[in-house]
């Protein structure tokens, strides 16, 4: 069990602030091996909403600096481009929802999907 599952939720599934900074505070930075073990690929037959499901799931959003310097954390995912599994990556420019002009902050999307 890990510690993430051992932290208390409240009655709709969230962790208050401070056992979530404490659990965050608290973790190891994980080996690349770590990370690549952790990693749960979406089936090649998938389709629908990953939201609720066991797949791994990457979203980072913000200005350009902070993209890249949270997405160099990412860089071990890069080794399931192969034959069996595949890097999905999503890298664009965010749209203002009023406006629907691109501002200058980008989105980053990552996730690894078995090859059909």
């Amino acid at each position: 069990m890990t510690q993430l599952e051992q932290l208390p939720t409240t009655d709709s599934g969230y962790v208050v602030k401070r056992h979530a900074t404490e659990w965050l505070n608290g973790l190891d930075e994980a080996t690349e091996q770590e990370i690549r073990e952790s990693v749960v690929a979406k089936p090649n037959d998938f389709s629908g909403s990953k939201y609720a499901t066991e797949i791994s799931d990457i979203r980072v959003t913000g200005a350009p600096e902070f993209v890249e310097t949270v997405g160099s954390l990412f860089k071990p995912l890069l080794q399931f481009e192969g034959e069996e599994t595949r890097l999905e990556i999503n890298l664009q420019r965010t749209e203002d929802r009023d406006t629907g002009e691109l501002t200058d902050n980008y989105a980053l999307y990552l996730s690894v999907a078995e090859r059909g």
